[in-house]
């Protein structure tokens, strides 16, 4: 017994990875219920990814917000390659569309229906989910990251960035929303560039809790990248808003990333806020996720499309995320 102790307690020191003990987490690919109690009939199904080597007390954090598909192990699949080869650690919550419609996932649960007439208390917010969902995470598995970074595709690029106005405490390090439909205006009026027909969240903040100096400057100063593929431009479909709000922010999801950069820059300089955002155009990519993480796809001799984590481009979300 003596020597089985000893050989463990050396097999511990030279690989500390069997070690560690993750609770309810393992390494891999794997997923689990996740309970927020103030949403305790709507448990978040929260896919993971866990690199099979190196010390999770120590890796980095990302969250990955899923479309309009719902289906949580989408993003697992764009980052996974990247994640186990260098070492960072995906969750990616999945919000159903039975338990979550398109006013509780995309526009944060905030008021009790789209009309916006009647606010739900904050930790009724779907946003509300995601701290306590890290400090989950970081007390089963031992992982002692002060910040996580967050990144979304589409409908997931309309959660990022809205989190980060309805969340101004919320540990995030680096932003980057993915090709969102619709953005969240900031205007002294309540208007989206020529629109002012009383408009209210989820296109602006007027009426909402995030409607006071705090909420903007806290937005405005984070390091958020609005990121969109040069190719997003199609102006129908069934996730392509087209109501008028829609249309005055661009013509299409490509038009309105540009505008909102540029329109959220113009009204920092007039209001003299901080302002540490950027844009990142994803060249000859349309409306495609993992071609937005890897920044660009290549075709095999058959046309498949295939993915390459050696050649990763700059405008991708992994290297604007961790800089390789």
């Amino acid at each position: 017994m003596t020597r089985l102790v000893l050989l463990l307690s050396f097999l511990a020191l030279m690989f500390p990875a069997m070690a560690q003990d993750l609770g309810q987490f393992h390494r891999g690919l794997d997923s689990l219920v996740y309970v927020y109690e103030p949403l305790a009939d709507k448990p978040i199904k929260l896919f993971y990814y866990i690199p099979t080597a190196g010390n999770v007390e120590r890796m980095p954090v990302l969250i990955s917000f899923h479309g309009a598909e719902r289906l949580g192990i989408n993003p697992i699949i764009c980052w996974q390659e990247f994640a186990e080869r260098d070492g960072f650690i995906i969750l990616s919550p999945e919000f159903s569309r039975k338990l979550y419609n398109e006013n509780q996932y995309q526009f944060g649960n905030v008021f009790k229906t789209r009309e916006c007439k009647e606010l739900n208390p904050e930790e009724q917010w779907v946003y509300s989910a995601i701290e306590p969902m890290f400090d989950f995470f970081q007390k089963e598995t031992g992982n002692r990251v002060k910040k996580y970074s967050i990144q979304g595709h589409s409908a997931g690029g309309q959660f990022v960035h809205r989190y980060l106005l309805a969340k101004p405490d919320a540990r995030v390090d680096i932003a980057v929303a993915s090709n969102p439909g619709t953005w969240t205006w900031l205007s002294d009026d309540g208007s989206v560039r020529d629109y002012t027909g009383g408009t209210t969240w989820p296109y602006t903040i007027k009426g909402t809790p995030f409607d006071d100096e705090r909420h903007i400057k806290t937005y405005l100063k984070r390091y958020m990248i609005v990121h969109t593929g040069d190719m997003d431009t199609e102006t129908s479909g069934a996730h392509v808003p087209t109501d008028a709000v829609a249309l005055a922010e661009g013509a299409n999801r490509h038009e309105r990333a540009k505008n909102y950069f540029e329109d959220m820059r113009t009204y920092a300089r007039s209001h003299k806020f901080p302002f540490r955002w950027d844009i990142a155009i994803v060249g000859g990519v349309g409306h495609r996720g993992r071609s937005m993480v890897y920044g660009t796809s290549f075709r095999d001799a058959n046309g498949k499309r295939i993915y390459r984590a050696d050649k990763p481009v700059k405008t991708g979300a992994y290297c604007l995320i961790f800089g390789n």
